[in-house]
């Protein structure tokens, strides 16, 4: 007995010794993919605010690289059919490796170093990308490129540290809304194209909102676009079914150029109770939504494997699940928010951010354009 124990002990031992020496050799396989991923990162260039302005991690020839190898359809609609603009295409996201901000835990303006990206917009004509700290350290951000070169402008500096989970444009009133939260419950916020044009990037000083609209029936804002005088504000639910709700803004009276809906209750100062106008579900880990002509986008994504590209006619609305999708197109990982704008479709990715970036997967630290003809195949 005492033979067969000793037996038993010893085969547990070596299962033991070979399973310690696959996990190791795979950490240490780990270990030196990422270590190769970061000795071809492009060199650190940085702007005078200390911002970095080079691409994170690819060169331009690498990145196009991969994406016809990993995929191909994208890499198509990007690419190989002519853009209806260039405005946006392959716009470097800055700040990615530095980025000037607000320390809560020294309480002083410092570097962060995992700014992550997650909405897109363009406004005017500037390009807009909104960024949390990974660590949850520094204020959040907004980046503001100039559309048509690409070229870093200047920083803002949000207050506090709101995940930013999306960003619009109202052409009509010249507004600019973000996704925030408010005692607890979801709020957009807005600030106008003048108080962008004019904001000191050198003071630090967080931007002043010109409206603060409490959504409590959404519990968590993470997708916005602007369609037709009304604002889209998608709920991200990680389990389970999301929600999108649409909001008219105001063109007349006191409200104008803001939120207005059947009943609006002030509770203190511009701050306002909202109800949304009408109501769909929507598929879960929804993360950015576009409308444009009478096509509906949404976004999907969730971990590191690919994205979801979901595109649906108007018509579904009412049913925005995935049977009554159009179609569905696979994009690489960590797709945030997307953007509709004459006849592209531009795409912001996570992965660029420290956080997210694995040495597995396509890392994007450029806006993806695409030719929203293209992806149905015309």
């Amino acid at each position: 007995m005492k033979k067969r124990g000793k037996i038993i002990f010893r085969i547990i031992l070596i299962i033991a010794l070979i399973s310690g020496i696959g996990a190791g050799g795979y950490c240490a396989y780990e270990w030196w993919q990422d270590q190769e991923m970061q000795k071809g990162r492009p060199d650190l260039v940085k702007d005078k605010d200390g911002t970095n302005i080079n691409a994170s991690w690819h060169k331009y020839s690498e990145y196009q690289k991969e994406l016809r190898q990993k995929y191909p359809f994208i890499n198509k609609a990007s690419n190989y059919v002519p853009p209806r603009t260039w405005d946006g295409k392959d716009a470097i996201v800055p700040g990615l490796v530095t980025t000037k901000s607000y320390n809560f835990s020294n309480k002083k303006f410092d570097t962060a170093h995992a700014m992550t990206p997650q909405g897109i917009t363009v406004a005017g004509k500037y390009l807009l990308i909104t960024a949390y700290d990974g660590e949850h350290k520094h204020a959040s951000v907004i980046y503001v490129l100039d559309k048509k070169t690409g070229k870093y402008l200047k920083t803002i500096q949000i207050k506090g540290k709101p995940h930013l989970g999306g960003i619009a444009y109202d052409p009509v009133a010249k507004n600019i809304w973000i996704t925030g939260s408010m005692g607890g419950v979801s709020a957009l916020m807005s600030f106008s194209m003048k108080t962008l044009k004019n904001y000191n990037d050198k003071t630090h000083i967080p931007i002043k909102y010109d409206n603060q609209i409490s959504i409590p029936t959404i519990e968590r804002a993470s997708a916005l676009t602007y369609y037709d005088n009304q604002l889209f504000v998608g709920f991200f639910n990680m389990y389970g079914r999301g929600r999108v709700a649409s909001y008219s803004i105001s063109r007349s009276g006191k409200n104008k150029g803001t939120i207005t809906n059947n009943e609006i209750k002030a509770v203190t100062g511009n701050v306002s109770w909202s109800d949304p106008n009408g109501e769909t579900s929507m598929d879960k880990q929804i993360q950015g939504i576009a409308i444009y002509d009478d096509k509906i986008f949404l976004s999907q994504s969730y971990g590191s494997g690919d994205s979801k590209l979901y595109i649906f006619p108007s018509t579904a609305i009412n049913a925005l699940d995935e049977k009554n999708a159009e179609k569905v197109i696979d994009m690489p990982p960590y797709l945030e928010q997307i953007t509709a704008y004459k006849g592209q479709l531009l795409c912001l990715f996570e992965s660029g951010s420290k956080i997210y970036a694995k040495p597995h997967i396509l890392v994007m630290d450029r806006v993806l354009s695409l030719n929203i003809n293209a992806l149905f195949g015309n």
